[in-house]
């Protein structure tokens, strides 16, 4: 029997998971096995608060369905897991494709970046899981946010929609990009913010 699953309209809350899926989400779909699984991999130290506390309650209340967890305490790896053939159908209506995301090209849909309280949504979920907070200069009290990603065109992405939200993103170096200048900072923090703890205790101290 197939599992019933809620299929939620589009909001901020699904731009927030679509943020997550892209950043630590895997969609897995075999049809000669019969599996269909999405999976948001973090660190089962750093991240713990944040799967279980948010993102797990987050898909439940998306699809009002079941969230299983488990520990690889040999990675330190936390996963979340949910299986569903009708939740990977949906995922193709809202631009989540099963698969190598850096292969599929995968980035932002398009009905998120129309929408700039969705857009918002969305980088927050991919910052709580690919992004960094780090201070510049020890002791310096100038601090940087940082999104790291191997899919370039995912990164060109994120960057032209900070642009779009007020920021000045650096340019891509590699594999990433960052807000540096203090006052921008700031502005993260009243317009994005984080759900994820790790990342909104280091800055604050500014908020």
């Amino acid at each position: 029997m197939l599992k019933i699953i809620n299929t939620p309209k589009k909001n901020e809350k699904l731009a927030e998971f679509v943020g997550i899926m892209l950043g630590d989400g895997n969609i897995y779909s075999s049809k000669k096995y019969g599996i269909y699984r999405i999976k948001i991999t973090g660190n089962s130290i750093t991240d713990k608060e944040y799967l279980l506390e948010f993102v797990k309650p987050l898909i439940e209340d998306l699809f009002n369905s079941k969230v299983s967890f488990g520990f690889e305490k040999d990675r330190l790896g936390l996963n979340l897991r949910l299986a569903s053939f009708n939740l990977l159908n949906f995922l193709l209506t809202i631009g989540l494709i099963p698969g190598d995301k850096i292969q599929n090209k995968i980035t932002i849909p398009r009905w998120i970046k129309q929408n700039n309280e969705y857009l918002i949504a969305c980088i927050r979920g991919l910052i709580d899981t690919d992004g960094t907070v780090f201070e510049q200069a020890r002791g310096s009290g100038r601090w940087s946010i940082g999104f790291k990603n191997n899919n370039r065109i995912l990164l060109e992405d994120v960057r032209e929609a900070l642009i779009s939200l007020g920021f000045h993103p650096t340019n891509i170096t590699i594999n990433a990009i960052f807000i540096c200048r203090q006052e921008e900072i700031n502005l993260f923090l009243k317009r994005i913010s984080f759900n994820n703890l790790k990342h909104k205790l280091k800055l604050v101290a500014l908020n």
